[in-house]
């Protein structure tokens, strides 16, 4: 049986300048099926979900042409309201999809919406909280959860609500290596139970033993279609031309550490730099509590930050990085602590002045109505030639005139970033720069931390992405529980622990 079919399916967003859309996408998924849709950034990944979902035009304003039908009935005939109830939804950003502060009612609130007696909502909580190993964050404030633990509380609320189709996108782009893998076996079980999946994402590692096909998406339409078995005989040559991520992150190992490359990068480094290894960023008795949380989100006796290297923040969800990385900016009055510039005192106004930080959750900083002003805003810089090759770099150069708010999620990072990188700010803090972004945005934004990194006195980045890290850091910041375990530097030992850390071996 055929859960989901579209026939000639378009749709073209109304209200903005906007080049992303779909036209003519031909697409059926069988029941029990897991499919991936895979491609670069605003390809229209995400509109497929959409149109699959009924966001689209209901939500997402817009034109929409062709038949859409779920478990063998048209959308346009389904209310609404019943979608919800056939296909389950986790979003990239988990925020935009909460209702309740507090986590366990935001878990049962799918199930009260369709009117699920009390006790079985009760029971289904249980078995979702459970099910995503989520005891710790039971009862909890949502926002004062990390984005990884914001996004498994988004999964389990879905999972909770027994929809037959679960339709994700990028569920998987905040999350650290235990978390990915947390929802690969959850993926799994649901694909046991016969539930259709219709997933986009950029990191497709972790999929490669439960997607059944894979659908290449470029410039609106479905390029291509591959079995499982078709994809993974792709080699790193065909993946990186069509802009997407390793298979398998162990050939990481073997395709930048097989010809030194990573050791020649480190020596370069460590010669430029040798001139300013006495300077660093001294951070002493850095604490931070929060209201109903039992152990400090920060308790740091002593850290020092080597300047003028790229150093990558790791640790797994919910360790502190964030809030780390916040104090460090004078971002958080709730961090409290001593700050030196070499021998200079960084109180909090100056760390807030001398900085710029990209946030997790990229949409709190777009404040502007078009790209080119959001990229100018608060930059000391006046050269539009500058910015314009800063924006043709990261693609960005056909939606100058485009709102913000109107971009993809992977868009919007890119957005952020050039805003940080234009700002003229010395020290850059970027918190999962490279989330929603494919292979060739992450590497045309590691290019552009190489080509600035002279410019800067810090630049600190919290991610998740190992490719990211063997593309552009030379060290490394490890914390966990709110304490930093250790800090290395990405030479040959480093590399080893790092390996370890994302729990791959050579």
């Amino acid at each position: 049986m055929e859960t989901i079919r579209l026939r000639n399916v378009s749709f073209q967003y109304m209200g903005e300048n906007r080049i992303n859309g779909i036209r003519n996408v031909n697409l059926s998924v069988r029941e029990g099926e897991c499919v991936l849709l895979a491609g670069v950034s605003g390809c229209g990944k995400s509109t497929i979900l959409r149109v699959i979902n009924g966001l689209a035009p209901y939500f997402y304003e817009g034109n929409i042409t062709g038949e859409i039908e779920l478990m063998g009935k048209r959308v346009n005939e389904i209310p609404f309201a019943e979608i919800s109830q056939i296909c389950g939804s986790v979003f990239q950003n988990p925020r935009s999809q909460f209702f309740y502060m507090n986590t366990s009612s935001e878990i049962a609130f799918g199930c009260e919406n369709q009117g699920i007696p009390t006790k079985e909502i009760k029971l289904r909580v249980e078995e979702s909280i459970k099910q995503f190993q989520l005891e710790e964050l039971q009862n909890r404030n949502i926002m004062q959860l990390s984005g990884g633990e914001k996004q498994k509380i988004a999964f389990a609320s879905i999972y909770a609500g027994r929809p037959d189709i679960y339709v994700l996108d990028e569920p998987s782009a905040n999350l650290d290596f235990d978390a990915i893998m947390d929802i690969k076996r959850i993926l799994k079980k649901l694909k046991e139970q016969g539930k259709t999946i219709i997933i986009a994402e950029h990191r497709l590692y972790y999929l490669m033993d439960i997607a059944d096909r894979v659908c290449y998406v470029k410039d609106g339409n479905i390029a291509k279609e591959y079995t499982i078995d078709q994809f993974k005989q792709l080699s790193v040559q065909e993946l990186r031309k069509r802009g997407l991520r390793s298979l398998d992150y162990r050939t990481l190992y073997e395709e930048m550490c097989a010809n030194g490359q990573m050791d020649e990068r480190t020596k370069k480094e460590k010669k430029t730099n040798s001139s300013n290894r006495v300077k660093h960023i001294y951070m002493k008795e850095v604490s931070c509590e929060y209201k109903g949380t039992a152990e400090a989100a920060l308790m740091i006796k002593e850290c020092i930050l080597p300047m003028h290297e790229k150093i990558a923040v790791i640790g797994h969800n919910g360790a502190g990085k964030s809030t780390f990385m916040n104090g460090l900016c004078g971002m958080n009055k709730s961090v409290k602590g001593i700050y030196y510039k070499g021998s200079e005192i960084l109180s909090e106004k100056r760390r807030c002045k001398e900085s710029f930080e990209v946030f997790q959750e990229v949409n709190h900083q777009l404040f502007t109505s078009s790209v080119a002003e959001e990229v100018s805003l608060g930059s000391t810089k006046k050269s539009d030639e500058e910015r314009k090759e800063l924006m043709g770099m990261l693609e960005l150069t056909n939606y100058a005139d485009t709102h913000p708010m109107a971009l993809s999620g992977g868009q919007k990072q890119r957005v952020a970033i050039a805003s940080a990188l234009y700002s003229g700010r010395r020290m850059i803090c970027l918190d999962e720069p490279t989330s929603g972004l494919d292979y060739h945005q992450m590497e045309r934004v590691a290019e552009l931390i190489e080509k600035i990194q002279p410019e800067l006195d810090l630049l600190l980045v919290i991610t998740h992405d190992l490719e990211f890290i063997l593309k552009t850091c030379s060290y490394i910041v490890h914390i966990e529980k709110g304490k930093v375990l250790e800090q290395y530097s990405l030479d040959e030992e480093g590399k080893e622990k790092l390996f370890r850390f994302f729990d791959y071996e050579k």
